[in-house]
């Protein structure tokens, strides 16, 4: 069976640890990165005796991929970390290609338990344990060693660190983020927007926009949808 042709969206660390979890998989040709911020043709990875490039920007990738007379049915995935970014690229993506497909990249070394639902654009890292009844939404990212219970809510692009722990019944909002070792008490909502600090044990509901951190945590500040938090 031939493999999916994959283009990763991204150029820095986190887009090569996104490769790296697609390697694994061994079902997809990873062409390269699309990145609009680093010269094309740059290289960014090296596999195996062989380099990784930049292939451009997201408009010129996909004006060319939409020229030619054979259509490739190429696939991609979003390596970036920041959950706001991420959604920026999906909406120039879709005004470019309003059909354009997303892959949901889910490690072979997670475990996954009952009856799940996981949306287009998703990684899920290795380490990763979610369990039944849970729902991740969008161009969501389930980072390394997380463990995730049952009856969850990821919105669409939220987001956790690695190490985070959510009880039952957890909700993260959209475009929220947990930080590295963050633990969530069961039944907990955190609003849209939102950040947790690293290594907070979160014991009450957390405002839309909002910026908290302790243990337990306490609201530091409010935020923008676009202020940068890794």
């Amino acid at each position: 069976m031939p493999k999916k042709k994959i283009v990763i969206f991204g150029g820095n660390d986190h887009s090569r640890v996104v490769f790296s979890e697609i390697v694994k998989l061994r079902k997809y040709n990873i062409l390269g990165f699309i990145d609009d911020f680093s010269k094309k043709g740059k290289k960014i990875i090296s596999y195996k005796n062989k380099d990784y490039f930049n292939l451009g920007t997201t408009k010129n990738f996909i004006q060319q991929k939409n020229q030619k007379r054979k259509k490739d049915n190429i696939s991609g995935i979003i390596g970036i970390g920041l959950n706001y970014i991420r959604k920026k690229i999906v909406k120039k993506v879709s005004k470019l290609d309003k059909n354009f497909q997303w892959e949901k990249i889910i490690s072979k070394n997670c475990i996954l338990n009952g009856n799940l639902e996981i949306g287009e654009g998703c990684l899920i890292m290795s380490g990763v344990i979610i369990n039944t009844q849970t729902k991740i939404g969008k161009h969501c990212i389930i980072n390394t060693s997380s463990s995730i219970d049952h009856d969850n809510n990821f919105k669409d692009y939220s987001s956790c660190g690695p190490g985070v722990v959510t009880g039952g019944n957890v909700t993260v909002g959209e475009n929220s983020h947990l930080g590295i070792g963050t633990i969530i008490k069961n039944g907990v909502k955190i609003g849209k927007n939102t950040i947790i600090g690293g290594n907070s044990y979160v014991n009450k509901n957390c405002s839309n926009n909002s910026i908290y951190l302790g243990s337990p945590t306490k609201l530091i500040k409010k935020r923008k949808e676009n202020d940068n938090y890794l």
